[in-house]
């Protein structure tokens, strides 16, 4: 009996460089799902030489060499992603077998709203949406709402500094919301933008509201949302009062 054929593809990854090459020039590396005769591939925005390329690297899906500096992070990147789309189009099999596609695999290469439970929606704008819509009703007064517009706009200056966005440099989609990226903001303030921890919290507040709003409606799973209400920076003097008092050198 023959091997039974994978009823979707596996993803790796091409560097993408003339036959005539420059052996000084840094080329696009792609990643690539053939399927049906057809190569579906899109640009990683990672370039390296031809030399720091390892074609048959990570089991034959390429990875970049140990040479080039920074390679650790970038080939890091590179798996996330493979990984990411190989698991969504396992799981989209799983639930409709033999229906996966070119436009499937396209879906989970770019991230669309067909495969999201949060429709593809970025979260800086369904905050920026939510705040206007509650100001326009008179919910929140000018000050909340223009300071919430200025916390988010940092949050997305946070997410480009840091290569936090997803989708795009300063980007993050609903779903995507973690702790992780939370506490990853809370450190940046501090440690970047030397806020106090009265501050930092204050700007977490559209935040997680827009994420209390975003578990209403079913775009983030209940369990996270319970997790993310509790990232607020517990203050010392609250500590204190119940008991918890800062260590003074002696027992």
């Amino acid at each position: 009996m023959g091997r039974q054929k994978r009823p979707f593809p596996l993803g790796r990854f091409r560097l993408r460089y003339p036959k005539n090459y420059d052996k000084g020039k840094a080329y696009p590396i792609e990643i690539i799902y053939i399927f049906g005769g057809r190569t579906l591939r899109r640009n990683m925005n990672i370039s390296v030489t031809v030399a720091d390329w390892n074609p048959n690297g990570n089991n034959g899906r390429g990875e970049i060499r140990a040479s080039m500096p920074d390679s650790t992070r970038f080939n890091n990147l590179l798996l996330a992603k493979v990984n990411k789309v190989d698991a969504g189009l396992n799981e989209y099999n799983q639930k409709f077998p033999g229906q996966v596609n070119e436009d499937v695999i396209s879906s989970f290469l770019d991230d669309k709203p067909i495969t999201r439970k949060d429709k593809g929606e970025d979260f800086v704008e369904f905050v920026l949406k939510r705040l206007a819509s509650e100001y326009s009703r008179n919910k929140i007064g000018y000050s909340r709402y223009k300071n919430g517009q200025s916390g988010m706009n940092i949050f997305r200056q946070f997410l480009k500094a840091t290569n936090n966005g997803t989708y795009k440099p300063d980007g993050l989609y609903i779903g995507e919301v973690s702790t992780e990226i939370i506490d990853k903001y809370i450190k940046w303030r501090r440690d970047f933008k030397n806020n106090s921890d009265a501050t930092i919290n204050h700007s977490l507040t559209p935040i997680l509201k827009g994420c209390e709003a975003a578990c209403k409606m079913g775009l983030i799973d209940q369990e996270i949302n319970v997790l993310l209400q509790d990232m607020r920076i517990q203050e010392k003097a609250s500590l204190e009062a119940e008991g918890e008092k800062e260590f003074d050198g002696h027992n």
